[in-house]
């Protein structure tokens, strides 16, 4: 037995992309010579296990149902102390904390850390209503991004008039995907330079829209 066999995962926080595959890093000491037979490796989300993998090959029936085919190694860098996961088609639900734990020949060692995920918000969709009192309702609509996003109205000489519009946000049950509904009402008499942004700072992401009204 090594008298430190140390094992390294990351100390931040991951990021995973919904629909996308991250990966889980996890490396071990292998020292001159690394043998499959005599290894074990795990990974597990809370209590589930996401993969198993003993006497040289993967254990499929030893993980829960929600990982079948989703989850794999990268078998060809096990020997160089490789034992990190790659996770298929990523799930709000994957997110949690995740612990590697690895026995080798020589030592054992678990760690774990937490995985976030979040989705990208698709590019917002205009939408003007001309209305009977006269008035102009300017409206921003977006679904399928994750966690809430920030919004901002800011408009020509009025500065920022986000107090000023209604902002409907939806919860899909099953994907827990969000649907975002923004508007803001104008009298119709007015010519408005009109900026949107919508921001999903999980993902650094920033949308930038530039509405001009003139009004006829």
């Amino acid at each position: 037995f090594l008298a430190e066999f140390e094992i390294s995962v990351p100390t931040g926080v991951q990021m995973g992309v919904y629909g996308e595959s991250v990966v889980l890093p996890c490396t071990f000491p292998v020292g001159s010579s690394w043998d499959a037979g005599s290894s074990v490796i795990t990974w597990q989300r809370h209590l589930e296990v996401v993969h198993s993998f003993y006497y040289s090959q993967d254990r499929p029936q030893h993980q829960s149902p929600r990982y079948t085919n989703r989850t794999s190694l990268f078998h060809q860098e096990l020997q160089k102390g490789n034992a990190s996961l790659r996770l298929d088609r990523t799930t709000l639900e994957d997110a949690g904390e995740y612990t590697c734990s690895i026995s080798t020949q020589l030592g054992s060692q678990r760690k774990s850390f937490r995985l976030k995920v979040a989705a990208f918000y698709p590019e917002p969709r205009l939408h003007i209503f001309m209305l009977n009192d006269g008035h102009v309702e300017v409206l921003m609509t977006t679904e399928g991004g994750y966690p809430s996003p920030a919004l901002q109205w800011l408009m020509g000489n009025a500065g920022d008039v986000t107090n000023s519009t209604y902002t409907q946000l939806r919860q899909d049950q099953q994907t827990q995907l969000y649907s975002v509904n923004s508007k803001l009402n104008l009298t119709a008499s007015v010519n408005s330079s009109i900026i949107f942004i919508m921001k999903n700072p999980a993902l650094g992401q920033e949308i930038r829209r530039n509405i001009d009204l003139f009004s006829g």
